[in-house]
């Protein structure tokens, strides 16, 4: 299925929405799915929310953000991309792509070392401005860097562009889910 799925896409170039939710779609699917796309020139949001999606084809995701397609929103969430997926992401975002303004990977499995990447490419790249990360691994270095983002005069992600909100407690930064987001999906 995976195959199929990924060929049907090739030559079209009117395509400005995919929604392939729940197709269970591996990492080799994701791999063709990229490579199908790499010669897109209309294509805006990809939806790859609820497969199985692991640190492979996160990469290979990765490599189609490199080649600054119009992609302007992409979700990942409740996939397995992990630390490296995110990582070759947030490289990607941060040093090839001005066209993406929307990441959204929440439940990946991803620990303090693929939030710090991800805060890391925000600080790059001023086009990506709504990131939703909840349900991942969000613990000190991770809740510090995304406060810093979120603080101060000019804060570089608004509060109604996220799924998070920082928090204090005895001087120690925590991120919560944000209220406005609990109602809107």
């Amino acid at each position: 299925r995976e195959a199929v799925v990924s060929t049907q896409s090739t030559g079209n170039y009117g395509l400005t929405e995919l929604r392939l939710c729940k197709h269970g779609i591996l990492d080799f699917g994701a791999s063709q799915l990229a490579e199908a796309l790499r010669d897109n020139t209309s294509l805006l949001f990809l939806d790859l929310g609820c497969n199985k999606i692991g640190e492979d084809g996160a990469k290979a995701i990765a490599g189609l953000l490199r080649l600054n397609t119009p992609l302007k929103k992409l979700s990942l969430t409740s996939n397995r991309i992990g630390n490296n997926g995110v990582v070759a992401i947030s490289e990607a975002v941060a040093t090839n792509n001005c066209n993406l303004n929307t990441l959204m990977i929440n439940n990946n499995g991803i620990t303090e070392t693929g939030v710090c990447a991800v805060a890391a490419a925000l600080r790059l790249n001023i086009t990506l401005s709504n990131v939703y990360l909840w349900g991942n691994e969000l613990r000190n270095t991770a809740c510090d860097a995304f406060e810093r983002l979120m603080d101060g005069n000019k804060p570089r992600i608004l509060p109604h562009n996220t799924d998070i909100e920082p928090y204090r407690v005895d001087g120690v930064t925590y991120l919560a889910e944000a209220g406005h987001y609990l109602f809107s999906h």
